[in-house]
């Protein structure tokens, strides 16, 4: 993401901008954020068939969800925190399909 996202929205358009549908081409996945903190709410993203939708809302049957805290989850975008860091810290929780998370950076761009 060529900008910097200060906010959860920003977080989520930076998403679909740097999104990589070819990566995804065979991914049918759904993933609940869950944030806490300063911008405390509930946000989704469902991959189908190389296809990225994402929005504010619960999730139907999400394949996993995260929970982190609004902060956390810019500083991860922006390369400023370390994925693995954060699970281990347990600043990032993970519930549900943990490789889905894992997989999750590899159908977006770097940010820049």
């Amino acid at each position: 993401m060529a900008d910097q996202p200060s906010t959860i929205a920003e977080s989520f358009a930076g998403l679909q901008q740097a999104f990589l549908p070819e990566r995804a081409a065979n991914v049918n996945k759904t993933i609940q954020f869950n944030f806490t903190g300063q911008e405390e709410g509930v946000w989704h993203m469902e991959i189908a068939n190389g296809a990225l939708t994402c929005g504010p809302g619960a999730a139907d049957s999400p394949n996993a969800t995260a929970t982190v805290d609004s902060g956390d989850w810019l500083r991860l975008l922006r390369g400023e925190l370390n994925p693995m860091s954060a699970v281990i810290s347990g600043k990032l929780k993970i519930k549900g399909d943990p490789m889905l998370l894992a997989q999750f950076q590899t159908w977006f761009r770097s940010p820049e």
